[in-house]
């Protein structure tokens, strides 16, 4: 028995030959191969179906929206997007978290390197601050009494004349000689250490935050990294920017403690010793304590950066950081206060970076937090829909209610 040569016409369209099999003398296998068209056929019939329109149920284009059906005004997509790369499982968090450290302590451990022969120098460089106020201090309040090298200066011309010399000139100079060595002392400032390795260790903690801040744009470019797994497609192009920004911040959080914090609070500290007591710093205690705030005033820096991840998540908000404005405005002066000399220019000039910080932080949360008006807008038009829902259940209950009373 041949098969008959069929076709089937796909709404309208050209018609589709159908698969014949003349090789089999079943007819139920005929009646299938009749009914049943080959892929690449249904592929064309579909392709030209898409051409002719799709018909009234054809879906709107992927790109006309966000996913909730509101207008993408943003750029940004929606939170509901669904990402391609699908969820990481807490064991490869942690084994990605274990690859970012190794990275980035090697990168550490290379700028250390690098740096330590440096080490010198960034010490006399930290050191400066702090040898200023022993200058300053020796100005306004010298260890010796004023006229007492001419005293000297007489009473040994006195002394030498008795025993029969005439050397005036030698005289001079050794007393010129002997108050520059003074004040040259005086001025240096002395540091103690009594651990025999604490100088060679205070090198290498130098040579080790020396090299942190060299190769603090690759940190904090791992740290991105790290976090850039639980962003959206159109988040991850800022990784590279801000891992520049978040060092330069850093960097720039540091500079403000060395040059701003740093004369005025050793200044305050200083001024506590007295004639019965005087002010030694500790070799290895300075230099801690030198350390610990710079990278205070780094991390401080990065207020602004923390802000905007916020902002991100939906956390805060730009109208809610300024309703709490005057909070950060006093906790800004309470920090400036605990942490310059007790004037209020001073203060006023370690507040002033806090508050000017913490207004960045609101501008960032402003242009590049979630968009409000859009999640406004459809709480809005959520509640106005449950709202005709009730209105629309209360009416119907009194039109029942209606013919009821009436039969009554």
């Amino acid at each position: 028995m041949s098969a008959k040569d069929d076709v089937k016409k796909v709404d309208g369209e050209e018609p589709v030959d159908v698969v014949e099999n003349s090789s089999s003398d079943d007819p139920s296998l005929e009646e299938d191969d009749q009914a049943v068209a080959t892929e690449s056929e249904l592929a064309e019939a579909e392709t030209a179906l898409s051409e002719s329109g799709g018909g009234d149920g054809a879906e709107p284009p992927a790109n006309s929206g966000d996913a909730d059906g509101y207008p993408d005004t943003d750029d940004e997509g929606d939170e509901e997007e669904v990402e391609e790369e699908g969820n990481m499982s807490l064991l490869d968090h942690l084994a990605e978290l274990r690859i970012r450290l190794t990275r980035s302590f090697i990168a550490v451990a290379v700028g250390m390197v690098a740096c330590y022969g440096f080490a010198d120098k960034m010490f006399n460089i930290l050191m400066e601050p702090m040898i200023k106020v022993f200058q300053d201090r020796m100005a306004d309040k010298p260890m010796l009494p004023v006229g007492f090298f001419d005293d000297l200066r007489q009473a040994l011309g006195q002394v030498l004349a008795e025993k029969g010399f005439q050397h005036s000139e030698q005289v001079d100079l050794f007393v010129n000689a002997l108050q520059q060595s003074l004040m040259q002392v005086a001025q240096e400032g002395h540091f103690q250490y009594t651990y025999p390795a604490e100088a060679f260790f205070s090198h290498i903690k130098i040579a080790i935050v020396a090299g942190l801040f060299l190769v603090s744009p690759y940190v904090f470019a791992q740290i991105w990294g790290f976090i850039a797994p639980g962003l959206y497609a159109h988040e991850r192009k800022w990784m590279i920017p801000m891992a520049i920004i978040s060092a330069l911040f850093f960097t720039a959080g540091a500079m403000f403690g060395y040059f701003i914090v740093f004369p005025y609070g050793f200044e305050f500290f200083a001024s506590f010793s007295t004639d019965g007591i005087q002010f030694t710093p500790k070799l290895n205690e300075y230099l801690s304590f030198c350390l610990k705030l710079l990278f205070a005033f780094g991390f401080v820096f990065e207020l602004p950066l923390f802000i905007f991840f916020l902002a991100r998540m939906g956390m805060v908000s730009s109208s809610g950081l300024r309703k709490k404005r005057k909070y950060a405005i006093l906790i800004g002066f309470v920090m400036a206060a605990i942490l310059t000399p007790p004037d209020p220019f001073t203060q006023c000039l370690m507040a002033g970076p806090l508050i000017i910080l913490y207004e960045v932080g609101i501008w960032v949360a402003y242009f590049f937090g979630k968009k409000e008006e859009r999640h406004l807008q459809r709480q809005a038009e959520e509640e106005a829909a449950r709202q005709a829902e009730m209105d629309a259940a209360a009416e119907e209950g009194e039109e029942e209610s209606e013919p009821e009373a009436k039969k009554a």
